[in-house]
């Protein structure tokens, strides 16, 4: 696009010269369209740079050819006055661009557009005419009118060629675009306005104009237009049409006022662009998301119902998981009372022994107490005599005799010493016995291991003295933290099945130690009679045993895999058939108090 096109009009008739102004032409369409493309600074100020210097060597070629011809001195100093003003004017120009590019603007590319023409029409003319007809410059007249034309047709050759080419670009973009004139009627639309309006070319009016906008949106639009006029202020707006095919067309728009010289409103010019793509997405978008939050409201209600039914599930599992604790706490409480039920005879004898003796002992302070009665009343008696007669004393003397009483003296202390024994070994087996027979409270504590084997043997006693040997190998366990009493519980079943497993006599062995990686072991092993594979994979099931009804349970092995188990900890069982059975038993010592255990279920 050109701000100015050459033809032959411009010519004066120094070849030299023309080719000079035409490249001048050039030039400034070159300045105008670095400037309107948006060039870097760089690129502006390097054009300005070759027409200023272009221009300088073209005002010295002049300058030579008036000098030569001798040209009218007065005529020569006015045309030389003009190209200083010229030089002067572009000068400072070039200077400030540096600083600030702005100063290349519209009002610059006028002045030379109109500078050029002028000049060339009328200072250059008047020269070209003196040196080709050796005339006085100062003699010669000319129409000014018809250079003035020439400089209008230029200039209005240019303008079409520019309102040409903005309609051809115009009418091949997929916008609307258009200009209005100040009562707002449409005087350009492009071919893509008249299209998506559905109006003829040719045929506008605001009439026509506005009907083909949806009724519900015509109001805006127009007082939209309206208050863009009177305010002279830009503005964007969304509004439907309703093009031939009743089709909802929707419309992004926006304009700006067109302003004249004096500052009254010429109309609007703006663009827009069909969005109704756009629009059907942001409907369909929104239906989605309608979708979904009532797909998310009811997945919502879902889960709060799933979860409120889960927490009603979470509460019964609760209560169930307590009442199956509270439910295997007396079925390992049943099983040991049932143990202890079987060794209730052995464990009234183990009592009974030291009763009998106590109750013997008795007897005889019985009798000594009554003996040494009498001699405490006869003695008495003779204290309070004044005398005592010979009768009297032979009477105490036969009495001592009697009684025996060096025999009393030392036996009592005997008798007394016998039955406080016995007396604290009933009391150790009730104790062992009574502790034993407690519910668990499964509170960890520190646990002497080896003291608790020993009470384990003393409640057994009975069912282990007659048939074997027990043979203790501790290896010094200190206290650590477990459930003591059920420990207890798992070394009483074990020694009772030892017990039992020994037909005639044999022998129990019970080590304790550490191993390598600080874990306490606990061997328990027998002579006995031991058992087959078959037997050996399921002593741990719930309900299996080998003994005759009312024998056992069937629980005591059970019980105790789930306590060592509850423990962390690991039971191990070898068996050869006539040769005996060893039971291992590792658990773990923490660093830290563990978590309490609590039995897992059967």
């Amino acid at each position: 696009m050109s701000i100015l096109n050459w033809n032959d009009q411009l010519m004066v008739g120094i070849t030299s010269v023309d080719e000079q102004h035409k490249q001048l032409v050039t030039l400034i369409n070159q300045l105008d369209e670095v400037v309107a493309l948006g060039a870097d600074q760089q690129t502006i100020i390097d054009t300005v740079n070759e027409l200023v210097d272009y221009t300088i060597y073209h005002f010295q070629h002049e300058d030579e050819l008036m000098l030569k011809a001798n040209y009218n001195p007065d005529m020569l100093a006015k045309h030389r006055e003009q190209h200083q003003e010229f030089a002067d004017k572009m000068q400072a120009v070039q200077a400030e661009a540096k600083l600030n590019i702005r100063v290349i603007s519209k009002d610059l590319l006028d002045f030379l557009v109109d500078w050029l023409c002028h000049h060339t029409l009328k200072t250059d003319k008047l020269m070209a005419i003196s040196l080709n007809q050796g005339i006085d410059a100062a003699q010669i007249k000319f129409d000014h009118h018809q250079q003035y034309d020439i400089l209008h047709s230029n200039l209005y050759s240019a303008l079409r060629e520019s309102e040409d080419r903005f309609k051809e670009l115009a009418d091949h973009l997929p916008v609307l675009i258009w200009i209005t004139n100040a009562k707002n009627v449409p005087i350009f639309c492009n071919r893509f306005w008249y299209k998506t309006y559905g109006i003829e070319a040719g045929h506008i009016e605001w009439h026509t104009w506005l009907q083909s906008i949806h009724i519900d949106d015509r109001e805006t639009v127009a007082q939209t237009y309206k208050k863009a006029a009177q305010t002279l202020s830009k503005f964007k707006i969304q509004y439907r049409l309703c093009n031939p095919n009743q089709d909802i067309v929707w419309i992004l728009e926006t304009a700006v006022p067109r302003i004249r010289q004096n500052g009254s409103f010429a109309g609007l010019m703006g663009c827009g662009m069909d969005i109704t793509t756009q629009k059907l997405a942001e409907q369909t978008l929104l239906e989605i998301n309608q979708q979904l939050e009532l797909r998310v409201n009811e997945r919502t209600q879902d889960l709060s119902t799933a979860y409120h039914t889960l927490e009603i599930e979470k509460n019964q599992q609760t209560l169930l998981n307590r009442q199956l604790i509270e439910a295997q706490a007396n079925l390992v409480q049943s099983e040991k009372m049932a143990s202890i039920g079987q060794l209730a005879a052995g464990v009234a004898h183990e009592i009974n022994n030291p009763l009998g003796y106590i109750y013997s002992n008795l007897n005889s302070l019985k009798r000594y107490i009554q003996d040494l009665t009498q001699i405490a009343e006869m003695a008495e008696h003779l204290a309070n005599m004044q005398s005592i007669d010979s009768a009297t004393r032979l009477a105490f003397t036969q009495l001592k005799q009697t009684v025996d009483l060096e025999f009393i003296k030392s036996d009592a202390v005997d008798l007394v010493n016998e039955s406080l024994e016995g007396a604290q070994r009933a009391k150790k087996i009730v104790q062992d016995l009574r502790d034993f027979s407690r519910m668990d409270s499964q509170q960890l504590a520190l646990f002497d291991l080896e003291a608790g084997i020993d009470a384990t043997l003393n409640i057994v006693n009975n069912e282990v003295k007659y048939k074997a040997e027990v043979i203790k190998q501790y290896g010094g366990i200190k206290p650590f933290a477990c459930v003591g009493d059920q420990l207890n519980q798992v070394f009483m079943n074990l020694l009772i099945n030892a017990a039992q497993a020994i037909e005639t006599t044999g022998k129990i062995t019970i080590s304790t130690s550490y191993t390598d990686n600080n874990q306490v072991y606990i061997e328990i092993s027998d002579t006995g009679i031991g058992m087959s594979e078959e037997t050996k994979s399921h002593i741990f099931d719930p309900f299996f045993t080998t003994k005759p009804v009312g024998k056992g349970t069937g629980l005591g092995l059970s019980v105790s895999y789930k306590i060592i188990q509850s423990h962390q900890g690991l039971i191990e069982v070898d068996s050869v058939l006539n040769k005996g059975t060893t039971f291992r038993i590792y658990l773990p010592i923490h660093d830290e108090t563990p978590v309490p255990p609590s039995l897992i279920p059967l």
